[in-house]
């Protein structure tokens, strides 16, 4: 065992002690920033003049200058942008998510240590502590994590009330979390795994991409020891075994492991491993009894836990990670946080701290539940494949939904009275989406089907042969139904596919593509059936 691994398993054994969630980071490593994220509320007005403003209307993910009062400070020219993804953007006129840069414009300024935060409105958030609580959570397992705090808002006179303030990722994290911020900073972008395009926010590596082409291409190559091991040399799996196993454990769904979201990918310059970094956590312990043994369907993460012998060190962080989750060791802190945040709340009405309030004590127990079922699920056996009855069918549940873009609405509802999965553009432009799961299947093949519902369903898209490709449809990895567009009534599709190895996570999704229009699929539909040889 590596003195690496031994000095993380030192410092979690450290972390596990009774009073450690009690303990701050290092002195050093916040000295400038401590007075921010000590749980003070911090007092944040942004003005912008008429052209700013005009700009983030027509271009909201462009930066404009502002100038900032934050608790008495005030900058002059501070970049300032709209942030956030389907289901929590907002509009600038409504309550919009902000990222504010102080040095975009001018260099060398910084408030509290930092130089760039985001200001996020936890429209799907009603405690505005998830962010908070998983950051709490990933540190106290030894891992990096974003800091947050919490800021009451203004925004050119319009009093926005409570926000998260969370911590960028920048050169000043990289220092305090790595000691250095030479190595590429990628950020994941929207449901893109590694493999795709993705941005480079710093670095002083490569900027063509070699770094993650080569971790993906090492992703294929995991079938002997020496394939193993030039992926351990691309990336820091100890690490990603931790983020990994810490996202399942909070709930983090629409995380980087089971929804290739919400992440970003540090390369360390100093080894050229690969860490990911925790992201987007407004959406914490939805589902008590959300399975942690499941396969995680991203890349990186998919490969490294396909491999027995690391397969086994995850269920042992598992093991070891539980006694984090203790429920005494979270409901006085969370109910601190609710008293603190409390008066913030209560001024925008009565209305909202009463559904705090509430949230609050849901929270309480959302996070007594999770404890319980990581307790059960730490000893459960590994997850056998589906079973099934000759050709007999099964319903498949546990569907998620997947924004791809930012002008599509993914709910459940009655169609015709019938429980049935939503996909609908709700803005101008290409839109698409869908709703997933995943199934562990053995080797075989299967036929998955659904009854699809389209009303005025429009697409512009084309494939390669000039051929229409938009619509409604079903995919299984590469495989893909027939796509509906137009007004249909319930129509049946079908998609067909193979697994070849001994069993694998295979991920189900209906899916849309149109630029105009709505589909609906069934509930009682959605239904995998294997196929007799």
């Amino acid at each position: 065992m590596g003195a690496a691994r031994l000095n993380r398993l030192a410092l979690a054994a450290a972390l596990l002690a009774p009073a450690a969630l009690a303990q701050d980071p290092p002195i050093a490593q916040r000295a400038q920033s401590a007075a921010l994220f000590a749980g003070r509320v911090v007092r944040i007005a942004l003005e912008l003049p008429d052209e700013s403003r005009t700009k983030l209307r027509d271009a909201p993910r462009s930066y404009v200058a502002a100038t900032a009062r934050i608790d008495g400070e005030e900058w002059k020219s501070v970049g300032v942008k709209l942030k956030g993804a389907a289901g929590s953007f907002r509009e600038f006129d409504d309550r919009p998510g902000l990222t504010v840069d102080l040095d975009r414009f001018a260099q060398d300024r910084s408030f509290r240590g930092l130089t760039k935060f985001h200001l996020n409105n936890a429209v799907q958030d009603p405690t505005w502590l998830h962010e908070w609580l998983g950051a709490a959570i990933f540190t106290a397992a030894g891992y990096q994590a974003p800091r947050v705090a919490h800021a009451v808002l203004e925004l050119d006179g319009r009093e926005l009330g409570l926000y998260v303030l969370r911590e960028a990722f920048d050169e000043r994290f990289l220092l305090r979390c790595f000691g250095d911020a030479r190595g590429n900073l990628y950020d994941g972008g929207f449901c893109q795994d590694v493999d795709a395009d993705l941005e480079k926010d710093s670095g002083a590596g490569p900027d063509d991409h070699a770094d993650l082409h080569a971790l993906v291409a090492a992703c294929g190559t995991v079938a002997d020891d020496v394939g193993r091991a030039h992926l351990a040399s691309l990336v820091d799996v100890d690490a990603l075994i931790d983020f990994v196993a810490l996202e399942a454990m909070v709930g983090h769904w629409d995380g980087y492991a089971l929804n290739r979201n919400n992440y970003r990918l540090f390369i360390d310059a100093r080894d050229g491993r690969a860490r990911f970094l925790p992201h987007g956590m407004d959406q914490l312990f939805g589902e008590p009894e959300a399975s942690v043994l499941r396969h995680p369907i991203a890349l990186v993460a998919s490969a490294v836990l396909a491999q027995p012998e690391w397969r086994k060190r995850y269920r042992q962080r598992l093991r070891a990670m539980v006694p984090l989750f203790a429920p005494e060791r979270w409901r006085s802190r969370i109910a601190a946080k609710g008293d603190r945040l409390e008066p913030a709340v209560r001024a925008m009405g009565d209305d909202a701290r009463n559904s705090f309030r509430e949230a609050i004590r849901d929270l309480q127990e959302r996070v007594t539940a999770r404890h319980a079922d990581l307790v059960a699920q730490s000893k459960a056996p590994e997850p056998k494949p589906l079973e099934f009855r000759g050709d007999r069918a099964i319903v498949v549940k546990g569907w998620h939904p997947a924004g791809e873009s930012e002008g599509i609405a993914l709910r459940k509802r009655s169609v015709d009275g019938v429980p049935s999965y939503e996909l609908a553009c709700v803005a101008d432009g290409e839109q698409s989406g869908a709703w997933r799961t995943t199934v562990l299947l053995a080797r075989g093949r299967y036929r998955f089907t659904a009854s699809v519902r389209c009303a005025d369903l429009r697409s512009t898209s084309r494939d390669d042969q000039g051929a229409e490709s938009g619509g409604a449809g079903l995919a299984v990895d590469d495989s893909r139904s027939e796509r509906e567009r137009g007004d249909r009534r319930w129509t049946a599709l079908a998609c067909e596919f193979e697994v070849a190895e001994f069993q694998r996570e295979v991920e189900l999704a209906v899916r849309l593509r149109a630029d105009h229009g709505s589909a609906w699929f069934r509930l009682d539909s959605l239904q995998l059936a294997r196929i007799a040889d």
